[in-house]
């Protein structure tokens, strides 16, 4: 099983802000939990956090995103929820305005599909002229 898969994205991502809890827990189990972690291309964003399962169609994530280089570029990261077969959806855009080598860290980020979710990406990026963006790509143990 392929649980993590990073892709460049070579053009400007634009983050649709939106609601990133929905109603709809899907299936009961029992939670998996897993580590993630990675970085923008440029080295200028980095991430690190925890993962957590909940069943086929529900997730939750603490997630702390550092600017990791001092050039005066602010570093965000939103998650893209694949739903397998139909569509996706993004959530919520954080950011990370504060500057050099400085963390900020959320917990009980959220996302629930009551259809499934195939998996979330979680896209970190080095806000510039053309952003500068990763894509970290989570299966779903639980789905379909």
């Amino acid at each position: 099983m392929n649980l993590v898969r990073p892709a460049a994205v070579g053009a400007t991502s634009i983050a649709v802000v939106s609601t990133f809890l929905f109603a709809g827990t899907g299936t009961a189990a029992a939670a998996t939990s897993r580590t993630i972690s990675g970085s923008s291309p440029d080295g200028g964003a980095s991430f690190s956090g925890k993962l957590t399962w909940t069943g086929r169609g529900s997730f939750s994530a603490n997630v702390t995103l550092k600017d990791a280089k001092c050039d005066a570029h602010d570093v965000y990261f939103y998650f893209v929820i694949d739903k397998g077969w139909s569509n996706e959806w993004n959530g919520a855009t954080r950011r990370n305005s504060e500057g050099c080598h400085k963390t900020i860290t959320w917990n009980g980020i959220g996302g629930s599909d009551s259809a499934g979710i195939w998996g979330p990406t979680l896209r970190v990026c080095t806000d510039k002229f053309i952003d500068s963006c990763r894509d970290y790509d989570y299966d779903n143990p639980y789905f379909p």
